[in-house]
């Protein structure tokens, strides 16, 4: 069984229910720490709305704080969740603003894993 995320109406990512449950509560979580909404509407029917405005600030807020953290440990648990939300802001046409504060070890970290990701998230 799979639960589709949509855009208005159309299907941008159609993973299987335990990944879906996974990732939707792993969002919920970003939400209260940034104490910003992320865009992701409730799953119902097996559907999840997503307001790709409101999403775009979102990825653009936690790319921010992840800039921003020092912990290798933390950052282990952040990036394989950061690299699946890039992939699907890929597939949405989200704006990523990729921190510009010098170079990042980490960025081409994730947007290698977000690139790797990307086919395996089919509408």
């Amino acid at each position: 069984m799979s639960q589709y995320y949509e855009v208005a109406g159309r299907p941008v990512w159609n993973p299987g229910q335990q990944t879906s449950l996974l990732f939707l509560g792993q969002v919920r979580v970003y939400e209260s720490l940034l104490a910003v909404s992320s865009g992701f509407g409730p799953m119902e029917s097996d559907e999840c709305p997503i307001d790709p405005a409101v999403f775009e600030e979102f990825v653009n807020t936690l790319l921010d704080w992840y800039d921003r953290i020092g912990s290798r440990v933390l950052g282990s648990l952040v990036e394989g969740f950061l690299a699946a939300l890039l992939a699907l802001a890929e597939r949405i046409g989200t704006e990523v603003r990729w921190p510009g504060r010098g170079e990042r070890s980490w960025v081409p970290r994730v947007r290698g894993r977000a690139a790797e990701l990307l086919p395996s998230m089919t509408p």
